[in-house]
């Protein structure tokens, strides 16, 4: 069946591949290219998480050097930090160590380094003078997302104003105990400017939780992988650059082995994703297939369909 390419704007690796990993070589990053093609995916935005900028300048340079002539383009970068929240929660599997204030210098810097490569950015509005920082981000052509904070409803809208358009993984990077109301989901979720990202792994989001989002939401929101290197591995405990010792469930659930009430990302492609979602019954295939290309594709301002391709698709998928 000829469907729309999906599109996947939070990829941190995949099937074996880390690519925040200091070790990371171009050619890993290609072969990801190529796993990703196979699954359906026709372009994504390799994913760097907070870190040391020199690292994260070095990561990026090696990512971008990468030929995607034959499998899913890269799109550009997605910067996950590191102007994220410090608060325990928030900040998820993030290194504190590294978290840190806006600075639009450094972001101006990689920007004109990577010739307008970075296409998404990741921060927390709950830092002082937000909005300017994100009237200026929004000035280098990078789109600019609320993520892993503890925002509150005034910032989130100060935030919104100035002109960030996502909410980065909606229901994650966030406190598993929060005031009933006001709080950063709530706030997010009643602003009708932004868009919202899900992971549909069946473990980062409770059913209830999930489908009341895409209600709300309607025709501004997606679906992202949040994959990380651990897609297609088999379970274990591991080390990771995300989170460090990491736990990977056979059900495929990925989490902080010092606790695991905390996700260390996923451990799905979103194709696998998509599988999921219908397997569970939370979506029918059109509207999970949908979730995965032509809305992330539309958020980044595109028209129609992304490269067609072609997939075959289970009977199962279509009952």
């Amino acid at each position: 069946m000829k469907l729309p390419g999906l599109i996947d704007l939070q990829v941190n690796g995949f099937s074996g591949i880390d690519f925040n990993s200091p070790t990371l070589q171009t050619k890993e990053v290609e072969e990801v290219c190529r796993l990703l093609y196979a699954e359906g995916v026709v372009g994504f935005l390799p994913t760097l998480v907070t870190n040391d900028f020199e690292v994260i300048e070095s990561l990026a340079r090696t990512i971008l050097a990468a030929n995607d002539s034959s499998g899913a383009k890269i799109l550009g970068l997605h910067l996950e930090g590191p102007f994220i929240s410090s608060f325990s929660g928030a900040r998820g599997a993030h290194d504190v160590k590294w978290i840190c204030a806006p600075d639009i210098n450094r972001i101006r810097r990689l920007q004109n380094i990577f010739k307008n490569k970075i296409k998404l950015l990741t921060f927390s509005p709950d830092w002082q003078g937000s909005a300017k920082f994100v009237e200026e981000v929004c000035d280098l052509g990078i789109y600019v997302a609320i993520g892993h904070t503890m925002a509150t409803q005034e910032e989130i809208t100060l935030a919104t104003n100035a002109g960030a358009t996502l909410s980065t993984h909606l229901g994650n990077g966030i406190p598993a105990l929060l005031e009933r109301h006001p709080n950063p989901i709530w706030a997010q979720l009643a602003e009708d400017r932004l868009w919202v990202s899900l992971i549909g792994d069946g473990f980062h989001l409770s059913r209830d939780i999930f489908q009341t989002i895409i209600k709300v939401k309607r025709n501004k929101v997606f679906l992202v992988s949040d994959s990380t290197m651990f897609a297609g591995m088999t379970a274990g405990r591991y080390q990771s650059s995300i989170g460090g010792d990491v736990i990977l469930t056979a059900e495929g659930r990925l989490s902080m082995a010092k606790n695991e009430n905390l996700m260390a990302g996923s451990a799905m492609s979103l194709r696998k994703m998509i599988e999921t979602l219908i397997g569970n019954g939370w979506l029918n295939f059109e509207e999970a297939w949908e979730l995965g290309s032509i809305r992330p594709w539309r958020y980044l301002g595109k028209r129609g369909w992304s490269e067609p391709v072609e997939i075959p698709v289970p009977e199962s998928w279509l009952k």
